[in-house]
């Protein structure tokens, strides 16, 4: 009777695998967009810092270089006043802190919000931008950058200082507070938000705005670069 031979089955252990994938990549999905990097680290190693013990804000903030204040909807009075903020729109929170606004050389203020004050609301002789923006991710605040920035600019050239404000003083008067900085005063987009957080440490941006602001300072930047190279090649002709 004839018999049929068998010969054991090759694991993969006897394969000799390993050299022919020792040296190839190991996936990992996608390649992490450069300026999504920069993002997870600002979320992470800047605005995920914890509050300082002795921290403590006023109501406007002062933020940068005694002509920059940062707020939210509440009193201008040193004392913390909370109001509502449908409140606001029905009572006089600019016309009665005329005397406030006045101490602090208050000569223009940038109302970044959903809906418009009323125009009585704001001081005759204080100049007001309102910008109407929601706290969404998906509100596009870049097409305002310039506008504000000029306006804020406007302000300390005039030897006046400017309220840039929003709801509570934290996403959208950020926002735009950063871009001035990263426009007038070449910071990056860290640097700014690290200076408004070392005077009022609510501030953070939502992570739409903060790539809107991480474009803004990369388009600054390439913008400076070109302008260098176009100097360069002038004063060598």
């Amino acid at each position: 009777m004839a018999t049929i031979s068998t010969r054991p089955l090759q694991t993969l252990k006897g394969k000799n695998l390993s050299n022919n994938t020792k040296n190839k990549p190991i996936a990992t999905g996608k390649k992490i967009d450069p300026s999504e990097k920069r993002l997870n680290h600002i979320r992470i190693h800047i605005l995920n810092n914890k509050k300082p013990p002795k921290l403590t804000h006023g109501e406007p903030t002062l933020v940068f270089d005694k002509f920059l204040y940062l707020g939210g909807l509440r009193s201008l009075n040193d004392k913390v006043c909370f109001i509502i903020f449908y409140f606001f729109f029905n009572c006089s929170f600019f016309s009665n802190n005329k005397d406030r606004l006045a101490q602090l050389n208050i000569t223009h203020i940038l109302s970044v919000l959903w809906i418009k004050p009323r125009k009585n609301l704001v001081p005759s002789n204080v100049k007001h931008l309102f910008l109407k923006a929601e706290d969404t991710i998906s509100c596009n605040m870049a097409p305002y950058f310039e506008q504000a920035c000029q306006f804020i600019e406007e302000a300390r050239q005039s030897n006046g200082c400017v309220l840039v404000h929003c709801a509570c003083g934290v996403s959208r008067s950020t926002t735009l507070c950063c871009a001035y900085l990263i426009k007038h005063h070449s910071m990056s987009v860290e640097q700014a938000i690290t200076q408004l957080r070392s005077h009022r440490h609510i501030v953070q941006p939502n992570p739409g705005f903060l790539r809107q602001l991480i474009h803004f300072n990369e388009q600054i930047e390439s913008d400076n670069k070109k302008m260098n190279t176009i100097i360069e090649k002038l004063e060598n002709v």
